[in-house]
């Protein structure tokens, strides 16, 4: 990121809500074996760090994950900020994802990674962000070219 620029990054979802205890107690139940981890870093150990985005959810200090791969592919992918107004969400309502970028380009040679990570240590925040207060060992490592998910970005002009 350019010095001086904010960048505001997270999930934008339309039926994104608190989860009732009821739902909590059943997602438990549902918890995956595997999540997913998005980052432009190549890693051998995932540590936690201070997340920035919309919600008080997308700003706990941990290593968040999703259950679905293609919604930690967006977090993968490198962004230039173009202006102090520059934002990159997430659209979840639909899939695969859409990228939506204000003010903000993709820097297209730059390549990203996912990673799949066991779910032992994630308790799930939302309706699809899982956080790890603990450092996290990989067991995949998938290398992620901007260019292959073009069709999912859609660039968002002043209104």
């Amino acid at each position: 990121m350019a010095a001086g620029r904010p960048f505001h990054c997270g999930f934008a979802s339309i039926t994104r809500a608190p989860l009732s205890s009821a739902l909590e107690s059943d997602r438990a139940m549902d918890k995956p074996e595997y999540l997913y981890h998005g980052t432009r870093k190549k890693l051998d150990l995932l540590n936690p760090t201070q997340g920035v985005g919309y919600g008080m959810v997308d700003n706990e200090h941990g290593v968040y994950a999703v259950s679905e791969r293609e919604l930690a592919i967006p977090f993968a992918i490198s962004y230039r900020p173009l202006g102090d107004g520059a934002i990159f969400s997430v659209e979840t309502s639909e899939r695969p994802p859409r990228i939506v970028l204000k003010d903000t380009d993709v820097d297209w040679d730059q390549v990203g990674y996912v990673y799949k990570v066991r779910s032992e240590t994630f308790e799930q925040i939302d309706s699809e962000q899982w956080l790890s207060t603990v450092p996290v060992k990989p067991v995949e490592t998938e290398e992620i070219k901007p260019e292959s998910y073009r069709n999912w970005i859609v660039y968002k002009s002043e209104s």
